[in-house]
């Protein structure tokens, strides 16, 4: 990682907890209230949100553990190269990567549904409703590309409107909550079945426990505060995660919540009018854009590691002269997701969003579990002489991550398992002709030296 320096360290504790808080709370928080009501009953919900909380803090803690013992840039892709070499490295970072780039478009969809409650058109005209879309993508990768420090104040500022935002809402929502909205708890095709594809839905929300590792080159004293953040960061998540989807079911009745394409505004509608809910749809808007930010940066910088390391090619390591950013890890991601963006226009936002979300989600299940396992794997080199009590001790909350992890990938049903394992062999070519490269110019290397020396 000899170009690691080139990055500016510009985030301290209070920006790198609101990287983490603010990329787990975007869109998640503000669709999946009714995307669970579409798959699940009240009480097959719960149960996800409670199993799903207690698996993320599971790896949470493994990835603040890892990251403060390795505070590089690139996260889940340096912990899972040390572990277990380059191959298994490179599967972190393409999956990694790969759900980043397809996730940001989940969250720029997110951002278009609630707009389309505010300016139809962008709704119902689907060429309008992609001009919107990628206008949004490029004004917050410019965003990033000007500064590490503007792009965190930026997300920072927005997270604290979007905490008082929820605080709000859950307020309102509990003083016009109706436990009949809650019954039955579970209903006929939606009981205890359904939780663990509630699950998969709800592990989404916590996408984003790991931003404070990703972006550990530029976190300035990065041995306290990578951990700091992560355990702060996820904690403020999941305590509001819980109480908003408990009480928007309890504040609206489930048919008319698993059709709402922005259920938060249209929850405070019911109440207050439609006034009140456009103004809180601009509102959800400004949350979202705020994770917008946040993701774009994650994105880049697991891209920018493995370029450093010949892993990716080499464009993907480049820093901007002036911003100290990797400007073309941001570029190359966009435009990916431009196209993204461009194959799933004809669909509703509510169906695009939803696909979208499960086969990003899939990408990351495979990089926590084995982000999990390296901390298993590397316990030796971060704690010294292991006894059996000791082993026992420091690995069982980094497998009870790996098991959850494993679990979350079953619940995401076959259809979606398939994309991701197809994903996962799309990058094996890729990786294959990168460690070609990389050995061709190794070989070189002694001949030009040789060469230059006559």
């Amino acid at each position: 990682m000899e170009n690691q320096n080139q990055l500016r360290k510009g985030i301290g504790l209070f920006i790198a907890t609101a990287l983490v808080a603010g990329n787990m709370m975007g869109s998640g928080i503000f669709m999946l209230p009714a995307t669970l009501a579409q798959e699940s009953g009240p009480g097959s919900t719960m149960i996800a949100w409670i199993l799903t909380g207690m698996g993320s803090i599971f790896l949470a803690l493994s990835f603040a553990n890892l990251g403060t013992r390795y505070p590089q840039s690139g996260g889940p892709y340096e912990f899972s190269k040390r572990g277990f070499g380059d191959f298994i490295g490179f599967i972190n970072a393409w999956l990694y990567w790969n759900g980043s780039w397809i996730g940001n478009v989940a969250v720029i969809l997110a951002i278009a549904s609630y707009a389309g409650n505010l300016i139809p058109a962008i709704a119902s005209n689907h060429l309008i409703g992609f001009i919107t879309t990628s206008a949004i993508l490029w004004i917050f990768t410019l965003i990033n590309i000007l500064g590490v420090r503007l792009a965190g104040k930026i997300q920072t500022a927005i997270t604290a409107f979007e905490i008082a935002l929820f605080l709000g809402f859950i307020i309102v929502a509990a003083l016009h909550f109706h436990p009949s909205n809650l019954t039955p708890l579970f209903p006929a095709h939606k009981g205890p079945g359904a939780i663990s594809v509630a699950a998969s839905s709800t592990l989404w929300a916590f996408i984003g426990l790991e931003s404070a590792t990703v972006a550990g080159g530029e976190i300035r004293n990065p041995q306290k505060n990578i951990r700091r953040s992560t355990i702060l960061g996820i904690s403020i998540a999941t305590v509001l995660y819980m109480a908003i989807n408990f009480f928007a079911m309890g504040a609206m009745n489930q048919r008319a919540l698993a059709g709402s394409s922005a259920p938060i505004s249209d929850i405070l509608a019911q109440f207050f009018g439609t006034g009140i809910g456009r103004l809180i749809t601009v509102a959800a808007v400004v949350s979202i854009l705020g994770t917008t930010v946040g993701w774009l940066l994650s994105t880049a910088r697991i891209a920018y590691a493995a370029g450093v390391d010949g892993v990716f090619p080499k464009p993907f390591a480049k820093v901007h002269s002036k911003y100290q950013t990797p400007y073309m890890a941001l570029i190359i991601g966009s435009v990916l997701a431009n196209i993204l963006l461009l194959m799933n226009y004809t669909k509703s936002f509510n169906s695009a969003f939803n696909f979208v979300v499960l086969l990003a989600t899939l990408s990351y299940l495979p990089v926590y579990a084995m982000t999990a396992a390296s901390e298993i794997r590397l316990m030796k080199k971060m704690h010294g002489t292991v006894n059996v009590s000791k082993f026992i001790k420091v690995s069982l909350i980094p497998l009870l991550g790996f098991i959850y992890a494993g679990w979350a990938i079953y619940g995401s049903g076959a259809k979606t398992v398939m994309y991701g394992f197809l994903l996962l062999l799309a990058g094996i070519p890729f990786y294959l002709y990168m460690n070609y490269k990389r050995e061709t110019t190794a070989n070189q290397q002694p001949t030009e030296s040789i060469t230059t020396k006559i």
